[in-house]
């Protein structure tokens, strides 16, 4: 198992690109000050931390991605999705709670824009913290010969939350603090868990790894991805 510390910090253009225009407008214009003023408020407040383990998959067969150490994880989309790989990276990051903890204060004082604005950003950065994992990783293999699939996370799809059971028992949790409620809910509440693909390719192949959002009908999903990440 591996563990890394992420910066993140968000550029201009970042923040215009991952807020809607509205909440652009209430981020500049709140005592935070724009840009500069969140990117202090997150080097103070958030501390993502991701935790990975990479698991060889022995085979995939009926809607079930089964690995070499024994544990089964049930979804056809995730089969699909897997369908060429022949490993799998775990992964569970985190950008602490206090952050969250913040914005409940300042929510508490009736400072409702400033506690949007960092519960927003937040999520934001946990996000922004896996992708830059799974791009970097995508890099890593790719000189290995190796492609990566877009990352899946339990209750995305077919996905049942409760798998996210047999996932935490395979990535430290501990060592970033990370803990699961009975309900199968993580806290702290900003962190992202999922998986992702290894598959071989070779130097012209332009095949996009599967995507399971273009055959996907259903609206309003703050999942989907029209396109590889």
């Amino acid at each position: 198992m591996s563990q890394s510390n992420i910066t993140v910090s968000f550029e201009h253009a970042d923040l215009a690109h991952l807020l809607n225009r509205r909440e652009f407008r209430r981020c500049s214009d709140s005592k935070f000050g724009g840009r500069d003023g969140l990117n202090d408020v997150l080097r103070e407040l958030a501390a993502p931390v991701l935790s990975y383990t990479i698991k060889k998959i022995e085979r995939i067969e009926k809607g079930a991605v089964h690995l070499q150490e024994g544990t089964t994880f049930t979804s056809p989309i995730l089969a699909k999705v897997l369908e060429h790989c022949e490993e799998m990276i775990c992964f569970i990051v985190t950008i602490g709670s206090a952050l969250e903890m913040e914005a409940a204060r300042l929510n508490d004082y009736n400072r409702l824009t400033e506690a949007y604005i960092l519960d927003r950003l937040g999520s934001l950065t946990a996000e922004h913290t896996i992708n830059a994992f799974h791009d970097n990783m995508n890099r890593r293999y790719r000189n290995k010969g190796y492609g990566v699939t877009l990352r899946f996370s339990p209750g995305y799809c077919d996905w049942l939350i409760t798998e996210q059971q047999k996932l935490f028992l395979l990535v430290d949790t501990e060592a970033i603090g990370v803990t699961l409620t009975e309900s199968c809910l993580m806290h702290p509440r900003k962190s992202i868990s999922g998986v992702f693909g290894l598959f071989p390719v070779t130097t012209d192949d332009t095949t996009s790894p599967y995507n399971p959002c273009v055959q996907c009908r259903k609206r309003g999903c703050h999942a989907r991805r029209r396109r590889v990440d």
